[in-house]
């Protein structure tokens, strides 16, 4: 039997799949199991995003072993992040359902901003902690992450679509290695790399640290092959194991101490990507450190179990950029959590993840007012979906972005993109409660509201309000009438009940 403490961190890079079991106590964390499979997903993709069945078997395989080893951990112990890879698969929602089923967890995906966040994060933790700034390269199977940031904060964060596995697919498919394709592989890098050369020479750095497999595995053959003095990766030793590399024929033949049968097949993208950023960004010498991108997952989920989720941090930087009414949007929330309270045991199984999303709903759901007051709730809505929020995952962002959206105005069926019914139904409900709290506050006034008695029984929601109040507030009552014909297009009949 596992801990209550116990959490665990999966990632589903596109190389390979991380998972990490620690012990958590008072904030820190002791790893108890580390778990590494070679999967090479982003293998499988062929260039019109889908998967080969053979790979998908393959992850899905690893995912059945990953769930063995965590299968009595609760779910809000167990975070699992899906990256590049998966972001580029089309319907990737056939594939998560399969890999949620193996696994017995639920899987996000994540933006490449959000993935580099956390790369900052775990590396982060892993440092002795001080406030001289540092620039943290992470290369991974299908993206290369370039993060500066002092402390525990990242202060500048890129994801650029190049990593080991996606650079051997495009310049080295055949294993052979010839001069032309290595110098066109470096420009591939160098050309990625222009694209944010200035702002991050501009904003310098103190020190450099690299994770990820690639850079340990360079880090190993370097020592291996006494290319250099001193700990870490320089320049100049890089520079030489590239130019070993290019006297071999093909990548199979590649006879390097210190280099794994299992690395083999995608070292060469990886030291290319690594090669050229190095001279991008003008490195002389890298330090590598241990943490990734899971011991960032870890990070996180501590402070969400210390109630310092950084969610709720983006989400109120976003309020505040798009100056909302927090006053008004505060109001709405008093109003739709007493709904909630009195509805959670019929609508909502997560009561604590329904809970953060009607939340943060209430306090974007009018950040669309600043762009145009017609239709504002689909402005808020997009910029809610595309926005770079840090600790969200791609899914929860259209989810927050789905309920928002349909806050006001006619009632559209099917408005999310979710796939599964019950989480479609779970943001409908969200939605209506969300609904009903914006027609009670539409004069946007301070004014204290009655209290409002909510029922729900089969399809039919009843509302139970003082009748001196409804006969002062003949608005409200003609927007519940109008509320009650939107909401019959799901089948749901509101009925509005006078008290004495």
């Amino acid at each position: 039997m596992l801990s209550k403490n116990t959490i665990a961190a999966i990632d589903l890079g596109s190389n390979s799949f991380h998972m990490v079991v620690a012990e958590e106590d008072q904030g820190q964390l002791v790893i108890q199991d580390r778990i590494r499979e070679m999967v090479r997903l982003a293998e499988g993709l062929d260039g019109s995003g889908e998967l080969d069945a053979d790979v998908e078997q393959r992850a899905l395989d690893c995912l059945s072993r990953f769930g063995q080893r965590i299968r009595t951990l609760k779910a809000q112990c167990v975070s699992t992040v899906g990256t590049n890879t998966l972001r580029r698969i089309n319907n990737s929602d056939d594939f998560i359902f399969q890999a949620e089923q193996a696994l017995g967890f639920p899987i996000e995906i994540i933006s490449g901003y959000e993935e580099a966040r956390l790369v900052y994060q775990g590396v982060a933790h892993t440092l002795e902690q001080d406030q001289h700034s540092k620039l943290i390269i992470d290369i991974g199977g299908g993206s290369t992450e370039v993060v500066i940031g002092e402390g525990f904060t990242p202060q500048l964060l890129n994801s650029l679509e190049m990593g080991c596995v996606m650079m051997t697919q495009k310049f080295f498919a055949d294993g052979k290695i010839k001069a032309k394709r290595l110098q066109a592989a470096r420009i591939f890098v160098l050309q990625r790399m222009k694209a944010i050369n200035f702002t991050y020479k501009r904003l310098g750095w103190e020190s450099v640290i690299g994770s990820s497999g690639s850079i340990k595995s360079i880090s190993s053959v370097i020592r291996e092959m006494k290319l250099q003095k001193n700990d870490g990766i320089n320049r100049e030793s890089l520079t030489k194991l590239v130019a070993i590399c290019s006297d071999y024929k093909k990548i199979k033949k590649l006879d390097l101490p210190g280099l794994s049968e299992k690395r083999l097949p995608v070292f060469l993208g990886g030291l290319i990507v690594l090669a050229g950023v190095f001279e991008a960004l003008g490195i002389e010498h890298m330090h590598v450190s241990d943490g990734a991108l899971r011991e960032g997952l870890l990070y996180d989920m501590v402070g969400r179990r210390q109630n310092k989720d950084i969610r709720n941090e983006s989400i109120n930087a976003l309020s505040i950029r798009f100056n909302t009414d927090i006053k008004h949007a505060q109001r709405i929330e008093v109003t739709a959590f007493s709904l909630f309270q009195q509805l959670k045991d019929d609508w909502f199984k997560d009561v604590q993840g329904s809970a953060n999303l009607l939340l943060w709903a209430c306090e974007l759901h009018e950040i669309g007012r600043n762009i145009s007051h017609s239709s504002f709730q689909k402005h808020s809505a997009y910029i809610i979906e595309n926005a770079d929020l840090a600790g969200f995952s791609r899914q929860e962002q259209c989810r927050l972005s789905a309920i928002v959206k349909l806050h006001r105005g006619k009632f559209v069926k099917d408005n999310s993109s979710e796939t599964h019914k019950d989480q479609r139904l779970i943001l409908n409900h969200l939605a209506i409660i969300l609904r009903l709290s914006v027609i009670f506050h539409r004069s946007r006034t301070e004014n204290e509201l009655p209290e409002i008695k909510v029922f729900i029984s089969e399809k039919e929601l009843t509302l139970k309000l003082p009748e001196r109040w409804l006969n002062e507030h003949p608005l409200t009552i003609n927007d519940l009438e109008q509320e009650a014909e939107y909401l019959s297009v799901i089948g749901l009949k509101l009925v509005t009940e006078r008290m004495v």
